[in-house]
């Protein structure tokens, strides 16, 4: 088993503010949330070729612009050594930039059902085996959606931490099911905020 296994379900690297019913076209945001992931369910998404599927996670955020669930998947890779980016006690460090991994995340506004679409560009994830915790942080951009939410760009950063609730191995792959928490912060651009657009796509 290669030990970058027991991470690459926790995608966890979101989200942003973007909702339909921001009557302002350029806001800042700040959400916090939480979801949970099940890790080693395959999805043949495998964008880096190494072998290792992208994994898939869900939750819900509560924002100052509005309140949402998502969903999201993520290739992490693993770096050579732990370097000073994590805390005392990590074991296994994993990194997503420009030219590694990737991920993708799309929320769903509960109110008005427009959805929005981010990226994280670069991302950092601390794992400790001995308690099966992590923590990490990230940066990433928004890059459009629906309804009001079309068009859309902007830039966020976020940190979030977790743990894995239960895991196990079936013919020698690692899986597991648990929790994390996050918090994200920045600003978007919405092109078809207070232009009498209804949130539904024509």
């Amino acid at each position: 088993m290669h030990t970058r296994h027991f991470t690459l379900g926790i995608a966890l690297l979101l989200l942003t503010g973007v909702v339909g019913t921001a009557s302002a076209k350029t806001q800042k945001f700040h959400c916090k949330g939480g979801g949970s992931f099940t890790d080693g369910v395959e999805t043949n998404i495998d964008t880096n070729g190494d072998g290792a599927s992208a994994k898939v996670d869900q939750g819900a955020q509560v924002c100052n612009l509005g309140n949402a669930v998502f969903q999201e998947e993520a290739e992490w890779i693993e770096r050579p050594a732990v370097t000073s980016a994590c805390p005392a006690g990590t074991t296994l460090e994993l990194y997503i930039d420009a030219t590694h991994g990737q991920q993708r995340a799309v929320f769903t506004d509960e109110d008005t059902g427009d959805q929005g679409f981010s990226q994280i560009t670069s991302a950092t994830q601390c794992f400790n085996a001995s308690t099966f915790t992590f923590t990490g942080f990230g940066k990433g951009i928004i890059i459009g959606g629906t309804g009001k939410n079309t068009g859309a760009t902007g830039t966020f950063t976020n940190r979030f931490s977790g743990s894995y609730l239960q895991f196990g191995f079936k013919n020698g792959v690692f899986g597991g099911f648990g929790q994390f928490t996050f918090t994200s912060d920045g600003t978007v651009n919405l092109p078809n905020a207070g232009n009498g657009h209804d949130g539904k796509d024509d």
